[in-house]
């Protein structure tokens, strides 16, 4: 074992010696308060950064260094079953967890240390909390405004919104756990993720459109959790990837585990077509599951103020409208002031693909709201 490793371990268990570190201005400032820290003058700033490189990488196994709390956990490896975590700097604003672990890394203190742990360790920190019930999941189709939703809802000075969180997606992902490991390993991860912010205690998830799929699972764990359902034209679905493919519409193989319908597309299949179909499995998974109560359906050319109200009402949430509002005044990707583009999306496709399109999921799209 790296002789600096107890260091490291009572580093990053100790609030007092993290805050002593964030206010570092400067690497050298840094590295001056760490030697001190660990009585290790003697290192030049190379060797120390090299130390810390290593420690880095070592995976914390100990239940008794503490995480829990302080540090988020962002990122699962399936391959090595770690855990990543970092220190947050606020919460999250983004459109995407994705973005918002960005932001978080520019804290020079994050730069440096990057602790690891194993994820039975990560489980035995998240079953100690107290469990977390999430005010509110967000499940759709891609597209069709959820990124909206969970922006306008952010906007909330008691809600802590994670938006396609990439530590929940891979390990849903993971081929080599059981349902079981997935459900406890799930909710261990929730709940770590939720005590960073005790400020804000309400939890909104929004999960992955292909997340879909593990709906049993995700709702065997939380079955009173208020769930909404998003929806939109399958026309306007399809053309926004046209323009640029989610991952789910790239013929992304990681996934086909989740569903075959994601293994890449036949040669026998236009691309378009292959869309459709996982669409198609999509909406007929939603249509299976919305079946439910505790479900609210909606749809995009529904999403106005009094939409975004009645979900903020379904997830027990008091909405700010005057922030709702202003938010709504931006695309909720790119941050420029919002511009309706259902005519421009229904006029990218050809008449004859249009008709393929909603002669392949218009029944499906219809029964939604039945």
């Amino acid at each position: 074992m790296n002789k600096y490793f107890t260091h490291y371990c009572n580093l990053i268990s100790s609030v007092a010696q993290i805050e002593l570190c964030r206010q570092a201005q400067s690497l050298g400032e840094l590295l001056a308060c760490i030697k001190n820290l660990w009585n290790c003058d003697q290192l030049a700033d190379h060797e120390l950064l090299s130390e810390i490189s290593r420690l880095n990488q070592t995976p914390i196994t100990d239940v008794h260094v503490q995480l829990a709390g302080t540090w988020l956990p962002y990122r699962y490896q399936p391959k090595q079953q770690l855990v990543n975590w970092l220190l947050p700097v606020g919460p999250a604003t983004e459109p995407f967890q994705d973005e918002t672990i960005v932001r978080y890394r520019q804290l020079l203190f994050n730069q440096i240390i990057q602790p690891c742990s194993s994820l039975p360790s990560a489980q035995q920190q998240g079953e100690h909390l107290t469990p977390v019930k999430p005010a509110g999941f967000i499940f759709h189709l891609s597209r069709c405004g959820s990124t909206l939703v969970s922006g306008c809802i952010s906007e909330l000075e008691t809600t802590c919104v994670f938006s396609e969180s990439p530590l929940l997606t891979e390990l849903l992902l993971d081929k080599n756990l059981s349902p079981d490991e997935l459900q406890s390993g799930l909710c261990a991860l929730i709940n770590l993720q939720a005590a960073v912010f005790p400020d804000r205690p309400q939890m909104i998830i929004k999960w992955n459109a292909w997340d879909i799929f593990r709906w049993e699972l995700i709702r065997e764990i939380y079955p009173q959790v208020p769930v909404i359902f998003l929806v939109r034209d399958p026309v306007e679905i399809l053309a926004s990837h046209q323009r640029l493919a989610g991952r789910h519409m790239a013929g992304d193989r990681s996934l086909a585990g989740v569903n075959s319908v994601f293994i890449s597309e036949s040669r026998e299949q236009t691309l378009l077509a292959w869309r459709s179909g996982v669409l198609a499995a999509l909406l007929g998974e939603m249509n299976r599951a919305s079946e439910q109560r505790a479900v609210l359906r909606i749809d995009y050319k529904n999403l106005d103020a009094d939409g975004i109200r009645e979900i903020c009402q379904h997830f027990g949430l008091r909405p700010d409208i005057g922030r709702i509002n202003q938010r709504m005044k931006f695309h909720s990707k790119s941050g420029v002031v919002f511009a309706n583009d259902i005519p421009v999306k229904q006029a990218i496709f050809s008449t004859d693909d249009k008709t393929r399109i909603q002669q392949a999921l218009s029944p499906l799209y219809t029964e939604f709201f039945e």
